[in-house]
């Protein structure tokens, strides 16, 4: 239980201001105390001079028993314990309860010796008494008796004080209602912090814990894996819905994140799908084909040659021969594609023309590559790669049909921004209208229209029988890098 946030920010709050009250409280009470029982002294004081004046009759007429009486009416009054005259060598003279002062206190005697120094000299004429010896505290207030002319007949003149009027005054009911009064600041304290305890309990759940139990779904959602999980947001515009947003914002860019990669993942299969379909197609359409030839020609050598016909066998080999040599350009050519990589950002002329260079080589056909174009090309995402497929698929349809002696790879990229790229021989042409009413595929013109289409380029193709071919590509630039 005390684990919850509205526990710990309840008692974080209330225990301080329970203990703050508590000590206020008990500051209040001694310090009320103190100021009682200095009023107390006073007044003691005050009424110990008005119960002198009271019995200075009695006193001067050496008349007992009108001192006795005003004794005992002194001490029947509320919160006196007793009261008593002595004289001036401390011998009790007369009380109101005898019982009390038996045996009689002494100048050494407690409530005595902290007003008398040893000298004799009064100190004070107060004192609260509290100890062990008395039943109750009590405050012992002493007033004394001078001596006056009118003493002079049975007193010494020379003696200032003729004796002491000492009244006890019981503190038991001020006690209680002091303690009381402690108790009952104590006690309210304790019910306030309560209910300041329960005001914030339910602040810290409405305003903190509901909300935040509210992130457990959407936050145990997204531990699983679900990027779909969203917190709902109550619109107080406080930290708590920062907090919501910047996890909504969160989990919507890994979302979308997530749905990039899951993209260029399909991309990226579907273009392993499409080397392997086009590697399958240039393995039948040439390689498998040439060898079904090689061998049918292997066979007729090896008749020709049981049957001794030598020059009709060396015909034959010499075929043989150059149907090998197709077989073999074919397979370079294909382990050319497929090692041609195109890493992020490459400039896609540089591509091109490290492409053409090998393609020169092992296909004995002198191959130029122009670019027009003094900046670097950069194509957008996934283009390059389309772009370098058909320019492949060009040059090998000049290498196996169009029987050219030149060709020339040209880049072109004009003021609107549009590459154009140019594959041209001077090979023997062809009619692209009968090629392409047959609806059959044909030296791959189809697959790189399909590749053209797929990155939003044109592609053209420009031929005559006799004249040669033009492929032309043309594809709008989403942003051209500067050298």
């Amino acid at each position: 239980m005390f684990r919850s946030i509205r526990w710990k920010v309840a008692l974080g709050l209330a225990l301080p201001i329970l203990i703050s009250f508590w000590g206020y409280s008990i500051l209040h009470y001694y310090r009320e105390k103190a100021i009682l029982l200095k009023n107390i002294e006073l007044s003691a004081v005050q009424l110990g001079e008005l119960a002198r004046g009271g019995l200075r009759h009695g006193m001067l007429n050496n008349d007992r028993d009108m001192l006795q009486s005003a004794l005992v009416d002194i001490g029947n009054q509320q919160n006196i314990l007793h009261v008593a005259i002595f004289d001036a060598s401390a011998q009790l003279k007369m009380t109101d309860q005898p019982a009390d002062f038996n045996p009689a206190p002494t100048l050494s005697s407690p409530g005595c010796v902290e007003c008398h120094q040893p000298t004799g000299i009064v100190q004070r004429h107060s004192i609260i008494l509290n100890t062990s010896d008395f039943k109750e505290p009590m405050l012992r207030s002493s007033i004394l008796v001078p001596n006056e002319p009118a003493c002079y007949q049975c007193h010494d003149p020379l003696q200032k004080e003729l004796g002491v009027i000492i009244t006890d005054y019981s503190l038991v009911e001020l006690t209680d209602q002091v303690y009381g009064a402690l108790w009952t600041d104590l006690v309210f304290s304790f019910i306030l912090t309560m209910v300041f305890t329960i005001i914030f309990y339910g602040i810290a759940h409405f305003l903190i814990v509901k909300r935040v139990e509210i992130l457990r779904l959407p936050l145990e959602r997204y531990a699983l894996g679900d990027l779909s999980a969203r917190i709902p947001l109550e619109a107080r515009n406080d930290e708590i819905d920062d907090l919501i947003n910047a996890f909504n914002k969160t989990a919507e860019s890994l979302e979308e994140e997530l749905r990039l990669k899951e993209l260029m993942n399909d991309a990226r299969y579907r273009a392993v799908m499409e080397e392997r379909h086009r590697l399958a197609r240039e393995l039948h359409d040439s390689t498998a084909q040439i060898l079904g030839y090689v061998r049918n020609k292997a066979t007729a050598v090896r008749m020709l040659i049981e049957q001794t016909k030598l020059p009709d066998a060396i015909t034959e080999l010499r075929q043989l021969d150059e149907a090998a040599g197709k077989v073999f350009a074919d397979l370079r050519q294909a382990i050319l594609d497929l090692k041609t990589d195109i890493g992020e950002g490459q400039d896609i002329g540089l591509i091109l023309t490290e492409y053409v260079i090998n393609f020169e080589r092992y296909s004995d056909i002198p191959t130029e590559v122009i670019n027009e174009s003094i900046d670097r090309i950069q194509v957008p995402d996934g283009s390059d790669l389309q772009l370098l497929r058909i320019v492949q698929e060009a040059l090998a349809n000049v290498r196996k049909h169009a029987g050219a002696t030149r060709a020339t790879v040209m880049l072109q990229v004009n003021q609107q921004k549009t590459l154009t790229v140019t594959i041209r021989d001077n090979g023997v042409g062809f009619d692209p209208a009968e090629n392409l009413s047959d609806r059959k595929p044909h030296f791959g013109l189809e697959t790189m229209s399909e590749r053209a289409s797929a990155i939003g380029a044109s592609f053209e193709i420009i031929s005559e029988k006799g004249q040669g071919t033009k492929v032309i590509v043309r594809l709008p630039l989403a942003f051209q890098g500067e050298s």
